[in-house]
């Protein structure tokens, strides 16, 4: 019968083959430095787009779990909150606990902590499978498998509850301790050791993808937490679990058998750099489609700012425009929460819109709704 893994502490140099990651590590530094200039000078506001990266990342990783819901309903439900489903909840959960976490920076270092009041947003509230305890690490044995197997056919048996927080204290330090390993490589370690002590019942993949961009800012390598890799972690989601779950490996006690030690290590080195390689790769993918994203959403609105002012040439109707890039699925209260402007223009405004096909309208006499398909479909 398979017993409760017993993991590796950090730092451990053995995990890391430097010579073989050298030449990704500094591919995936480049393109995120690149995407970081992208955003910040770009002429939709910064912020503005992080909102919609991070809404994006949390429909990601909600997926990953096997969450089905859209970005066009997560639109939908932005532009007024109705209809709420159990998934639209799960994806809203994890997009403000991916804001709590920046605030919480703040006053708090990443750790056990701040990570306990992560948790309790995102599985708070009610969600559909929502821990019974949010918030606080687990005291069961829990076990990872094909729904309805049981523990003897299970694919992992992480560490046993007692010793949760000791593992978990390991990993506060090496995640605050000043040393000289790449960040994205030490985030990659820190992310696979947070899903091998898998210190909550539920929400543990999650948690674990937000830690990513967490650390990150808090390391000073982004200038905002603004690095997602789901989007690829998912895409290759078998692969990312079967890499995750080799590190999980048993190394021979070096006084039982020193030969099979040293043969373990090699063997465990090669495991976790394969795992890193991945991750890196995710990393490159990831700030190569956003940078993508970043170029065409300002090219678009450079174009609609031109289409918009040719048919009035205000700054209300910029200002109209602004909140529609914010809100590409929105009502026209949305639009006056977000400005000052009175109704009969603002009909006037969004009636000359549809008439020019920038947006779409469902026709609906009642909370009528109004679709930016252009940037809707850069989003997808």
């Amino acid at each position: 019968m398979k017993k409760p893994y017993l993991p590796f502490t950090l730092p451990n140099d053995k995990l890391i083959d430097k010579e073989r990651l050298f030449n990704k590590v500094i591919q995936a530094n480049k393109e995120i430095a690149i995407y970081n200039e992208k955003l910040k000078s770009s002429k939709v506001r910064p912020d503005l787009l992080m909102d919609l990266f991070s809404l994006k990342e949390a429909l990601e990783s909600s997926k990953i779990e096997g969450t089905k819901a859209t970005i066009d309903e997560m639109l939908e439900y932005r532009s007024d909150e109705k209809n709420v489903t159990d998934d639209i909840k799960e994806v809203t959960n994890y997009y403000i606990a991916l804001q709590e976490g920046v605030y919480g920076l703040k006053i708090l270092p990443l750790s056990s902590r701040l990570i306990k009041n992560l948790h309790k947003t995102l599985l708070g509230g009610g969600v559909r499978g929502g821990s019974k305890t949010p918030g606080e690490f687990r005291s069961v044995q829990n076990y990872i498998g094909t729904q309805g197997s049981k523990i003897e056919n299970a694919s992992y048996i992480p560490p046993e509850p007692q010793l949760v927080d000791s593992f978990m204290s390991n990993l506060d330090e090496f995640m605050n301790e000043n040393d000289d390993i790449n960040d994205l490589i030490k985030i990659a370690l820190i992310h696979a050791q947070f899903e091998t002590i898998h210190p909550f019942l539920d929400g543990n993949g999650r948690i674990g993808r937000i830690l990513i961009p967490l650390y990150l800012y808090n390391k000073g390598f982004i200038s905002s937490a603004n690095l997602f890799v789901s989007e690829s972690l998912e895409k290759d989601k078998y692969k990312y679990y079967d890499l995750l779950n080799a590190t999980r490996f048993n190394v021979t006690d070096k006084a039982d058998d020193e030969d099979q030690y040293e043969k373990d290590i090699v063997a465990v080195r090669k495991i976790y750099s394969d795992w890193i390689d991945f991750f890196l790769s995710a990393c490159i993918n990831e700030s190569n489609k956003l940078i993508d994203k970043i170029e065409k959403i300002n090219e678009l609105y450079n174009v609609t700012i031109n289409k918009s002012i040719k048919i009035i040439n205000s700054n209300k109707m910029r200002q109209v425009i602004d909140v529609i890039f914010e809100f590409p699925i929105f009502t026209k209260n949305k639009i006056k929460s977000r400005m000052t402007i009175p109704v009969t223009t603002l009909d006037s405004y969004l009636r000359k819109l549809v008439e020019a096909k920038i947006i779409y309208s469902d026709e609906k006499h009642r909370n009528r709704k109004y679709y930016f398909y252009d940037l809707i479909n850069i989003l997808r």
